[in-house]
């Protein structure tokens, strides 16, 4: 006799009908909520139009290639870190371990709504946060080879409130497998561990780069999913979903765009719109995306 019970991996496929008319139907709609509610993510498979995907993955090609040529430019402070701005593209970007994380200008092809304010992905964050969040950040999700496996993690202040502090919506530019550095997420409920009863048994969440070998035998005890994500996918996490990057064994960088939402009333000392966009880009936004961009002009 069995003792336990694997749970399946259950995603949301998207079809042409609902992709064309940029809602899920309810039942589709039902699922992918309550996936998203319970364990802290929920794939969208076919979510994005493939002539979108394909112009943003050629052009951050080109991001990527000038940030690299700008290794020894202009910095910025940010959040503690050092970054660097590139020559052509303007792109602020840092890199740690192999990992790159860079702030594209949110011109063409990047300000496509579907990118921005993808309406499946928004129907599903709309839900759960209303209509009290904005765009903190758009940046990359960059792995090459020879990134260390990170430690298991929890981002943006984790485990404060019930409620959900935002949502990161992860779009790859090309496909993401198992070989490359997939996105490993541990979807048991992660998202809910409450941050004052962790710290007060020892536990630190927030180590990425380093061992953390508390944390990391503690998430071990749960089952985990290294996530494929093919062109036009989309993954949505709570960012106090516990995951981690991975290696990539091959020669490509793999990139995601990491699109983060969050509550208006909150704050995080990462990532700020003025990396993306100016008052002059802000104005070239679509109007339906404009709104969730508003608190640049605050800044400027």
């Amino acid at each position: 006799m069995h003792t336990e019970t694997p749970g399946q991996d259950v995603d949301v496929v998207v079809s042409p009908a609902e992709l064309a008319a940029g809602a899920l139907a309810p039942e589709q709609a039902r699922l992918a909520t309550l996936l998203l509610h319970t364990r802290g993510c929920v794939i969208l498979r076919g979510a994005l139009p493939s002539t979108v995907v394909n112009a943003a993955d050629a052009a951050f090609d080109r991001v990527f290639a000038d940030c690299v040529a700008s290794g020894d430019g202009e910095t910025l402070e940010m959040a503690g870190i050092t970054c660097r701005v590139g020559r052509e593209s303007r792109a602020v970007f840092w890199e740690r371990n192999h990992r790159w994380r860079i702030f594209p200008r949110l011109a063409a092809p990047f300000d496509s709504p579907w990118l921005l304010a993808n309406p499946l992905a928004m129907g599903l964050i709309r839900g759960a946060l209303r209509d009290d969040f904005h765009c903190k950040f758009v940046s990359s999700d960059t792995c090459l080879a020879g990134a260390a496996i990170q430690s298991p993690h929890r981002e943006l202040d984790p485990g404060l409130s019930w409620e959900p502090r935002g949502y990161i919506v992860n779009i790859p530019l090309h496909r993401c497998g198992l070989d490359n550095g997939p996105l490993e997420v541990w979807p048991c409920g992660s998202h809910l561990w409450r941050d004052d009863v962790l710290r007060g048994l020892g536990y630190d969440d927030t180590v990425q780069d380093g061992r953390n070998p508390d944390f990391e035998a503690l998430a071990a005890m749960f089952p985990s999913r290294r996530v494929v994500l093919e062109p036009g996918d989309l993954l949505i996490r709570d960012p106090a979903l516990m995951h981690r990057g991975t290696v990539n064994h091959t020669d490509r960088p793999r990139t995601m765009l990491a699109i983060c939402y969050f509550r208006d009333r909150l704050t995080h000392n990462y990532g700020q719109l003025d990396l993306n966009l100016d008052r002059d880009l802000h104005e070239r936004l679509a109007p339906e995306v404009r709104p969730l961009f508003d608190r640049v002009l605050q800044a400027a």
